[in-house]
């Protein structure tokens, strides 16, 4: 590639990191630095040098991505330069490890802060399934950093909220994914620096963000996470079988009417919008040529349950337009009931309900939950765990 050819870091080269922002700036002309963790990730795409992501649409097709960079988090100097020459950054990692991203690079920010120019500029995008991932990504990013550099920090680096929707399956080979074609990527142009901003296939930059990422998170996110968790009680192994049972897409069905009806109200989408997206949601979920594992959409239910997040984020939109959460609270309440294998938080949760009961959800939410609802979903999990209970 050129010498003009523009470079990106991305920070996590598992399967979203490859298989949806990689593959998508790579087909936008961007020459791609990973950085990851993962030793025997990093080996095996230093040898094969390239890695196919199949995309599944009504014209599936299969893409080639090569000519990337992949370090180990262990090699810091030699990630240094790339780092430094990279104008954008993208995170793609869990959010519980945004924090662990942002000490790695501390040191590599502050280091560029005080050679670069004053018109060099880079811009930061976490393409987690988290709402306001950049803004948090950078407040931990201040955390001990030096005040002498903080004007210049935030002149000169952008911190862009970001919502990023597509399935990638988890690949049982790291040199073959599997993802949807479709692809939702928004990120708030506003909070952008520099003249030059991004040019990557799908990346939408938005005066508003606010509207499309909550569009996105209490509908979409919203219903995954109710086909998740109720699927995750039946037994189900992947998001398409449980979308398959009629009783849980019943609830899903209505729970995400309530949620797009709260957006709806909220932002002034056209209902036949919020329908089209709703059924976006309900139409691929049921489809086996991408199968995507319940056990990695109801992971980590605390930070799910939290107060902006995909279950109370919309019922807290509805309380305010004037209507009470019903179907919601399916979706909450299996949450709660689920015991997810090797999940701390799913541990916790289990210990605060016994001791609790519904009421624990204030502890967990970290915000006030009116009365009416804590007693509708107290009334609740008794149905859900007898009408979603595992079948022999």
């Amino acid at each position: 590639m050129g010498q003009h050819t523009p470079s990106v870091v991305i920070v996590g080269a598992g399967a979203s990191g490859r298989g949806h922002v990689g593959q998508l700036a790579s087909e936008s002309g961007c020459r791609l630095v990973f950085l990851d963790k993962d030793a025997s990730l990093c080996a095996a795409l230093r040898v094969a040098g390239a890695y196919a992501v199949r995309l599944v649409s009504a014209h599936t097709r299969t893409v080639t991505v090569d000519g990337f960079t992949i370090l180990h988090t262990s090699e810091r100097e030699a990630f240094y330069p790339l780092f430094r020459d990279a104008g954008m950054l993208f995170t793609a990692v869990c959010p519980g490890n945004l924090r662990d991203v942002a000490e790695y690079l501390h040191g590599p920010f502050v280091r560029w802060l005080e050679e670069c120019p004053p018109d060099d500029f880079k811009n930061v995008l976490c393409c987690e399934n988290m709402n306001r991932s950049s803004t948090t990504f950078r407040e931990l990013l201040l955390d001990g950093f030096p005040s002498t550099l903080r004007e210049k920090l935030d002149r000169q680096v952008g911190f862009a909220d970001t919502m990023i929707a597509r399935v990638v399956a988890r690949p049982s080979d790291p040199l073959k994914l599997l993802g949807e074609e479709y692809s939702e990527w928004t990120a708030d142009r506003k909070a952008m620096r520099g003249p030059d901003l991004p040019s990557i296939r799908t990346l939408d930059l938005v005066e508003d963000q606010t509207r499309y990422l909550q569009r996105k998170l209490y509908i979409h996110n919203a219903g995954h996470a109710t086909f998740g968790y109720l699927g995750f009680l039946k037994g189900y192994t992947y998001i398409h079988e449980a979308a398959g049972d009629s009783e849980i897409m019943a609830v899903c069905e209505k729970a995400i009417e309530e949620s797009g009806w709260a957006i709806e109200k909220e932002f002034g989408f056209p209902a036949e919008v919020i329908r089209a997206y709703r059924s976006a949601l309900t139409d691929k979920c049921v489809s086996p040529e991408l199968p995507d594992e319940i056990s990695r959409v109801v992971r980590e239910p605390i930070r799910k349950l939290g107060k902006d997040e995909r279950f109370f984020g919309p019922i807290e939109l509805m309380l305010r337009h004037g209507r009470q959460p019903e179907w919601l609270l399916y979706g909450v309440c299996a949450a709660l009931l689920s015991r997810i294998p090797g999940d701390e938080q799913s541990q916790r949760i289990a210990a605060l309900l016994q001791k609790k009961g519904a009421s624990c959800l204030e502890q967990l939410v970290g915000a006030p939950i009116p009365s009416p609802v804590l007693a509708r979903i107290e009334a609740l999990l008794p149905v859900v765990r007898e009408r979603f209970a595992k079948r022999p």
